[in-house]
């Protein structure tokens, strides 16, 4: 299993393990440029989600993941990248 999902690498590896099937909803494999671009908008996402959850506005935090986090995730392939973006 792969644990640190901050690579190009270990991006494409997930992304043909997950969507391993054409059709179904499945996005284009991203270049490294958007990759990494889209990756630090994901960290950027998990910290604005913290700071919801510490501020107590539980029921926006759930809406932002669902609405936003989750959807990048799906695109890069990631089931939960947050440990990743703590460093």
């Amino acid at each position: 299993m792969i644990r640190d999902v901050s690579s190009y690498e270990a991006y494409l590896e997930r992304y043909k393990m997950f969507w391993s099937e054409e059709g179904d909803g499945r996005p284009p494999i991203l270049s490294e440029e958007e990759f990494r671009k889209k990756f630090q908008l994901l960290c950027e996402c998990y910290k604005t989600y913290r700071d919801l959850m510490r501020d107590g506005q539980e029921d926006k935090a759930a809406h932002y993941y669902v609405n936003v986090i989750n959807s990048l995730e799906n695109e890069l392939a990631i089931a939960d990248g947050s440990d990743n973006c703590l460093r």
